[in-house]
């Protein structure tokens, strides 16, 4: 991937993975009719706050919190992506008593920023595809000298992310392990 200047900044081809990713995911919550915002800064994991503009399911107004992270050698098997999380990430997900709901989406992309995304008269193809996991089963990990510096995370392959997956989430309709 190519860097480049942009606003006398260097654009690394880790940033312009990272903006492919948040756009992906914000283009997704626009598609299913949800609104998203931004935290001011970025100091506890979380990159979009994803919500309802109001009543879904049974729920007024829901909202959840998700981290994006984007990957272009995916690794895995038929069944799910193992995805190497550092720790901080890891904890900023795991476990249980969060006000709202997080989870990790994770999104495969091409190798070269110039496919990241097809454009024809039609369409604009994103490209490659997104899945999520909830990490709230899983107990963060001690601040030791011990500790790992990442944490192997499997992301299901049915786990696929699309409009309608979006939404349920949202609304709290799908099992945190997986598609209901």
């Amino acid at each position: 991937m190519r860097t480049g200047k942009v606003g006398g900044v260097t654009l690394t081809a880790q940033h312009h993975q990272g903006l492919h990713g948040e756009g992906y995911v914000f283009a997704m919550a626009c598609t299913a009719g949800l609104l998203v915002s931004r935290p001011i800064l970025d100091v506890d994991g979380v990159d979009w706050l994803i919500g309802s503009p109001g009543p879904l399911g049974t729920a007024r107004s829901p909202k959840i919190e998700v981290q994006v992270k984007t990957w272009s050698r995916p690794e895995g098997d038929d069944r799910s992506w193992r995805y190497r999380l550092s720790t901080p990430h890891f904890n900023s997900l795991a476990g249980p008593g969060f006000d709202l709901r997080r989870y990790l989406i994770l999104l495969t992309v091409p190798d070269e920023a110039a496919n990241f995304a097809m454009c024809d008269a039609d369409c604009m193809r994103l490209r490659h595809a997104a899945y999520w996991v909830s990490l709230a089963d899983r107990a963060p990990l001690a601040d030791v000298p011990e500790t790992p510096a990442s944490v192997m995370v499997q992301v299901p392959h049915r786990n696929l992310l699309t409009p309608e997956t979006l939404r349920a989430l949202v609304a709290g309709d799908l099992e945190p392990g997986g598609q209901s």
